[in-house]
């Protein structure tokens, strides 16, 4: 068992962590540890025995898919309200995605066997609110795979922007175009083009790999509709644990 948490600053703790009721933070507080996590660490390997689960503060991460030849493409993100690591929530030993952070921050991680004793094998109220979680970024999943479809690269570019900000509460955030056309899925000139015309329209300012966001509402005018159809599933998905009755 790690030793309790240094406290997180207030507003920079973690919505699931935060919807468990009082006595369920302090069952599960000894075993979560306070870390660090630098631009492009990988949390989850895809295939590889996931050691830790991550309950993310101010750090963003994407869940992302590696094709043969190396590319990879971003399937999902996750921050404030998430956690990587899910595949133990359903017996799985490993992920089928890798989990690479693209905003450094901090977050507590707890061992994957303390994970599993604690949270999956005892059910209860924290098992449920991470199904419920589970669920909503499956859907997720879902609704980046369509947009990725069927949009074009600066409605995707503007959404995916929308969505980090929503995670870090802060104007601005490291962003290179090689990393975002690399979690795109697309070439490099495509971001910048898109980069170009958002900064145009006054939406963002970038210069020399950090990226500002100035006019989110301009950002929405741009981000296709799965921006609002992603934030209602997470947000459904964090109603308070211990306040959800199950149907009778």
């Amino acid at each position: 068992m790690t030793a309790a948490p240094t406290a997180v600053p207030i507003g920079l703790a973690n919505r699931l962590l935060s919807a468990l009721s009082p006595a369920e933070r302090a069952r599960l507080e000894p075993y979560l540890e306070p870390v660090d996590l630098a631009f492009r660490q990988t949390l989850v390997k895809a295939e590889a025995p996931i050691g830790h689960v991550f309950f993310l503060h101010d750090a963003v991460a994407s869940a992302v898919t590696e094709f043969p030849d190396g590319e990879v493409v971003e399937v999902g993100v996750m921050g404030t309200e998430g956690c990587a690591g899910l595949a133990l929530l359903f017996g799985n030993a490993a992920c089928v995605t890798t989990t690479l952070v693209h905003v450094p921050g901090r977050a507590s991680r707890m061992r994957a066997a303390d994970f599993r004793r604690e949270v999956v094998d005892r059910g209860g109220e924290s098992f449920r609110l991470l199904l419920r979680y589970a669920n909503a970024f499956n859907g997720m999943v879902a609704q980046i795979a369509a947009c990725n479809a069927s949009h074009t690269v600066e409605q995707r570019f503007a959404r995916w922007l929308l969505l980090v900000h929503d995670r870090i509460h802060r104007e601005h955030f490291p962003l290179t175009h090689e990393f975002a056309a690399l979690l795109l899925g697309v070439r490099r000139a495509g971001v910048t083009e898109a980069a170009n015309r958002l900064r145009i329209a006054g939406a963002i300012d970038y210069r020399a790999g950090d990226m500002r966001i100035r006019d989110r509402a301009a950002l929405q005018q741009v981000a296709c509709g799965c921006y609002g159809a992603v934030g209602r599933l997470l947000t459904e998905s964090l109603a308070p644990a211990h306040l959800v009755t199950t149907p009778s």
